[in-house]
């Protein structure tokens, strides 16, 4: 088993520019890839029946790829990093959404993406630490 990195006391809990160039990576790779899935429903018979099951895949499979990124920039508490990405992606999305599409915003939807982009922060966050060492 490797030996962890001793940290100096005065260490940040949280690297902001990993932190900040995760985020970027994880709405750059969501937009990637809602733009390939939604080649994918124009031209293919698939049901928009699964757009919301997609949506949220393609929502955590984007947090999970940016704090992972974050993380293994870090190098050191991979936790916070990835979880600071994850809470950076929702508000940036909600913004936007809120900016794109003004309209009624339901809570239990918001809250459920919230809860999605926490556990794919974490999960993200110490795969990226895991891939560090």
């Amino acid at each position: 088993m490797a030996l962890l990195k001793q940290e100096t006391p005065g260490t940040p809990v949280i690297h902001f520019s990993s932190v900040w160039r995760g985020t970027l990576v994880a709405l750059v790779f969501s937009l990637c890839l809602s733009i390939l899935a939604g080649l994918a429903y124009y031209f293919t018979g698939l049901s928009e029946n699964t757009m919301p099951w997609v949506a949220g895949g393609i929502l955590f499979v984007s947090v999970v790829t940016g704090s992972g990124y974050a993380a293994k920039r870090a190098r050191s508490k991979g936790l916070f990093n990835g979880l600071g990405v994850g809470i950076f992606t929702f508000i940036i999305i909600w913004l936007l959404v809120g900016l794109f599409l003004p309209g009624q915003v339901l809570l239990p939807g918001a809250l459920s993406k919230f809860v999605l982009t926490l556990l794919a922060g974490s999960l993200g966050g110490m795969l990226g630490i895991g891939l560090a060492s």
